[in-house]
């Protein structure tokens, strides 16, 4: 049997969302060979395209190619086959989607995005939800969310978690960065994030006397979204990558001592994976999904409270990282390989 997969997210910039889709998509390549991975034409990430021997289908772009021209390339070949979409959005019209719900920002939070984009997920999502042959999510936090929003039965959903990508898991061995007196946090500059909260707390602290602040992400948006200015950045020992490459996020990781979090809503948080893979403390927020995932192995805080989250910091850096067999067993559970064996097994199965 033909399995199929919306590889939509090849035309995308990689973020979290991207990363999950590239990995389990290698991954269910290499365990099932007879799978095809359809793509519109605008393709930005023309290397794991090729590596995913992907098929450019027909001529539009975007939400206009997921809604149109993937359902009716499908509905050429024998009966409906099975179509795993995952990035959060799958074909409305399409009978048999396996879709990977990431989380539910859209919905608890439409402030967050663009009004075009919170109503349009808004719409989409309870349809395709409601439909759709089963649905993956990438912790049981967000699991617990979607059948409570959704009335989505416990047999219809399933948790296939992040894990480590491919790069990093191969590299590991060869990126040997000088540990250094660095916090560092990595994600895109949105009030999601929270990222004013950690920079307001480290300037008006000591800890920027002893400590670089070191931020990956987008430069535009933090100079727009936060108020601050770069003068200010570079007085106060903080500095801002952007557009890095793998093995540069990587050097990063094997450098930094602590790696922060204040996210106000995540589905998983990978950087928290990654910096732990690499050997960083971990301070994060105290939330759900993060006191499910990294409770043994982080300090927490409130993420809104400066006060707090010095103190964190201040924890982190007179303790001591987590021990080795306690992030080998986490890498081990969050991992792409058995979350491919999860969505291949779900696929393959008969309908009743």
């Amino acid at each position: 049997m033909k399995l199929y997969v919306n590889a939509r997210f090849l035309t995308q910039p990689i973020t979290g969302v991207q990363r999950y889709a590239i990995e389990c998509s290698r991954k269910i390549k290499k365990l099932y060979p007879n799978t095809l991975f359809l793509t519109p034409h605008n393709i930005w990430n023309k290397n794991v395209a090729k590596e995913l021997d992907a098929i450019i289908v027909g001529t539009h772009a975007g939400h206009m190619w997921e809604q149109i021209d993937l359902p009716l390339y499908l509905k050429k070949q024998t009966a409906t086959p099975p179509l795993f979409n995952p990035c959060n959005t799958a074909p409305l019209l399409y009978p048999n989607n396996f879709i990977t719900l990431h989380d539910l920002a859209f919905y608890t939070h439409p402030e967050w995005n663009s009004k075009l984009f919170s109503t349009w997920y808004n719409f989409l999502i309870p349809r395709i939800v409601s439909k759709c042959t089963h649905l993956f999510t990438v912790s049981n936090t967000v699991s617990a969310e979607i059948q409570d929003t959704y009335r989505v039965p416990t047999s219809a959903i399933s948790v296939t978690y992040n894990g480590m990508a491919t790069e990093m898991m191969a590299n590991n061995g060869v990126v040997k960065g000088l540990r250094q007196k660095v916090i560092l946090a990595v994600g895109s500059f949105n009030l999601r994030k929270n990222h004013q909260s950690l920079i307001a707390a480290f300037i008006n602290s000591n800890i920027k006397n002893t400590h670089r602040l070191v931020l990956v992400g987008d430069e535009n948006k933090v100079f727009r979204d936060t108020g601050i200015n770069p003068q200010m950045l570079k007085d106060n020992n903080i500095i801002l990558h952007n557009h890095l490459s793998d093995l540069e996020l990587m050097d990063l990781y094997s450098q930094a001592e602590i790696l922060v979090s204040l996210s106000a809503y995540e589905g998983f948080g990978i950087p928290l994976l990654e910096g732990l893979f690499f050997g960083c403390k971990l301070v994060c927020s105290d939330i759900p999904v993060y006191r499910e995932l990294y409770s043994t192995v982080a300090t927490f805080t409130a993420p809104y409270s400066q006060e707090a989250i010095l103190h964190a910091l201040y924890t982190s850096i007179s303790g001591a990282p987590p021990s080795s067999h306690i992030v080998s067993a986490l890498c081990s559970k969050y991992n792409y390989d058995v979350s491919a064996n999860i969505i291949l097994q779900k696929m393959l199965q008969p309908k009743i």
